[in-house]
């Protein structure tokens, strides 16, 4: 657990900024939680969070705008949940701007059907810029008052370190065994279940069909 607060604290910017820019809420609260452990300033990843949203949301919607027929655009449009989105867009253009960012499994679609409307860019500029602004406030803040908790759990992590890696040590070495089994055990089986009778080799002996006189041959009248 260590080396992999170290980690995060040695590239906090570059993975606060390239997560928010391409997933959101784990990596904006990451940016917290280092603010807590007084790694970064608050106001600075804060700030990240919200270039990375800013400019992640900003380059979906003007790739969908200006390169409608590539490929990638057209495969979101065929997806069940562009059709929700798009539904949204129409209802609610300027709310869902900002809003689009906090639906889990909205936000892709949604930047594209964004692009594919009839709203302005500027006006999505702006409205971008005041949502990004809020979604960082929001979870960096969240990162920073819960840094705590998570700190506990790291914690406890440590702890059981140990025990997991022995526990994974022990499932690896029983998987091991077990394809082991199922790929050479039918060998083993077979050796084992048709082992032949200790005299099964030797050749047995012809015996007489009876052990009566030999009979005269008959001689016809």
């Amino acid at each position: 657990m260590n080396e992999i607060l170290a980690l995060i604290d040695r590239f906090g910017l570059g993975i606060v900024f390239i997560g928010t820019f391409f997933e959101g809420e784990v990596f904006a609260i990451i940016g917290g939680f280092l603010s807590y452990r007084g790694t970064y300033p608050i106001w600075l990843m804060a700030g990240l969070a919200f270039v990375g949203s800013f400019c992640g949301d900003l380059a979906v919607f003007l790739f969908a705008r200006y390169f409608s027929g590539n490929r990638w655009v057209v495969r979101w449009t065929k997806k069940p949940k562009f059709a929700k989105a798009l539904r949204l867009v129409d209802r609610f253009q300027a709310y869902f701007v900002i809003v689009n960012r906090y639906v889990y499994g909205l936000r892709m679609p949604g930047l594209v059907a964004l692009g594919l409307s009839s709203i302005s860019v500027p006006r999505f500029l702006i409205l971008n810029f005041l949502g990004a602004g809020i979604w960082a406030g929001i979870f960096t803040s969240i990162g920073f008052v819960f840094g705590y908790s998570i700190s506990s759990v790291f914690a406890r992590l440590e702890m059981m370190e140990h025990g997991v890696m022995v526990a994974l040590a022990v499932l690896a070495v029983a998987l091991a065994l077990f394809f082991a089994w199922q790929q050479g055990g039918s060998v083993v089986r077979d050796k084992l279940f048709s082992r032949k009778e200790p005299n099964e080799d030797k050749p047995r002996e012809l015996q007489p069909a009876s052990s009566g006189p030999p009979r005269k041959p008959r001689i016809p009248d």
